[in-house]
């Protein structure tokens, strides 16, 4: 069984920011794989089933987001090894992909927290990059919403997210780290 966890805050308030692209990313994937979204409250996530996939959303907001993943893994008894979470990262250039397996948070306090939860690192995450702001704080970047010209190439960005996503499913890690990174 394989885990993939979009991060992301709830509610219209952030539904565009920066930080919510791990939710836009994933919400994409939903929609090409056909899948139905249903609240969990126990879990606390939005979640969707595919057969041996499980999809979800937590619903904790960013900083709590292990609690969740920690919930849904252990209720599904889902390997840290096959859990893919997905995360925007400052440090990569807006657009840019990279999946990875283990290593730190890089001050991502959403993957601080799944890494909590699970009491390990060791679990993959593709990096979805929205850059550094120019000027001003990167609390205040991951939660503002993007620039104009950074939504005109928003949609090709998660197209190529959802592409990785699919192909971690069909060829693993090691194929898709060949091809995306």
């Amino acid at each position: 069984m394989k885990l993939i966890v979009g991060l992301g805050n709830p509610g219209k308030k952030y539904a565009a920011n920066r930080h919510n692209l791990g939710f836009m990313i994933i919400d994409a994937f939903a929609v090409a794989r056909g899948l139905e979204w249903t609240k969990n409250g126990d879990l606390m996530c939005e979640i969707a089933k595919d057969g041996e996939l499980i999809v979800i959303k937590p619903q904790t907001f960013m900083n709590k987001s292990g609690d969740s993943v920690r919930a849904v893994a252990n209720f599904y008894k889902i390997d840290p090894k096959d859990i893919l979470v997905i995360n925007d990262d400052v440090d990569l250039e807006f657009g840019k992909i990279r999946l990875a397996f283990g290593g730190a948070s890089a001050g991502h306090l959403g993957i601080e927290s799944v890494t909590e939860g699970l009491a390990t690192a060791d679990f993959n995450r593709l990096k979805t990059g929205i850059g550094r702001p120019e000027v001003g704080e990167v609390d205040d970047f991951v939660l503002s919403d993007f620039s104009p010209e950074e939504k005109g190439k928003l949609e090709a960005v998660i197209k190529k997210a959802v592409e990785a996503i699919k192909s971690y499913l069909e060829s693993g890690v090691e194929a898709t780290m060949n091809r995306f990174n």
